[in-house]
């Protein structure tokens, strides 16, 4: 599977919003406009893979496991980045 790919399953779109900190079902469902059978889907599975736990206050947090594969996932491509950026330098000179 390819990294675009990767990027556009809800699952990992639920990893990417929890990047931010922990949240409650209620706060990843508003932030991804996702529709609740999706959701209910994702959780469960990331839940279940342990990529995520749920807290004693029902927001859920990321795992080692789920920061792990974020950064195998992400670290690749700060190559890509650093070209990017070089030419935006070069365009905007």
């Amino acid at each position: 599977m390819k990294i675009r790919d990767m990027l556009v399953l809800p699952s990992a779109k639920i990893l990417l919003v929890l990047l931010d900190g922990p949240k409650n079902d209620k706060e990843i469902v508003s932030i991804l406009k996702m529709s609740s059978t999706t959701y209910n889907e994702n959780i469960t599975w990331l839940l279940a893979h342990g990529f995520i736990q749920k807290t004693s206050d029902g927001r859920y947090i990321l795992t080692d496991k789920a920061k792990q594969q974020l950064v195998n996932v992400f670290l690749p491509l700060l190559k890509y980045i650093d070209k990017l950026k070089e030419t935006i330098a070069v365009s905007t000179s």
